[in-house]
């Protein structure tokens, strides 16, 4: 059993257990998720292997969102943290030349919904928390960013 084997069964055994409050393991599985995740698959005509890669990414994407949602009252920055991690990486693997169609069009479709993410936490922050500020220029600029990336796949997004 490789690394990536290994780490898509430790973190499907951790979503089993169905435990949304035991978010330590949870994090210490993200934290250790191995580079191959990030990096194009040797695709080859075993779809199984491909399923499994997506799969991987999936889970990954998903416990990072739950690691988010869980600090979202108490530490907002650490929250904001865990949306912005998977909003980098999926960006890395859309601009790999070797990644497949496949799995950049779904990168694409999650970066979409990951950037309304960001955009609502930072809408949604406490209006009297001494930071609004910091949280409306954050806003502002993942607006920009984002428009400057998509306009730089040169509207990939659309052709899906």
């Amino acid at each position: 059993m490789d690394d990536l084997q290994l780490w898509i069964a430790t973190i499907k055994t951790w979503y089993r257990e169905d435990n949304p409050h035991n978010i330590e393991p949870l994090i210490a599985i993200i934290s250790a998720t191995p580079a191959r995740l990030f990096t194009a698959p040797n695709l080859n005509p075993n779809k199984q292997n491909n399923h499994n890669y997506e799969e991987a990414l999936a889970y990954w994407l998903d416990g990072c969102q739950k690691i988010s949602q869980f600090h979202r009252q108490q530490q907002p920055e650490l929250a904001f943290t865990y949306i912005q991690l998977p909003y980098a990486k999926l960006q890395a693997l859309i601009c790999d030349p070797q990644q497949g169609a496949t799995t950049k069009r779904w990168g694409l479709k999650k970066l979409d919904s990951i950037i309304v993410k960001l955009l609502e936490f930072c809408q949604y922050q406490q209006p009297q928390h001494w930071q609004s500020q910091h949280w409306q220029q954050q806003r502002r600029d993942l607006i920009d960013l984002h428009v400057i990336f998509m306009a730089a796949q040169q509207h990939l997004n659309l052709r899906y």
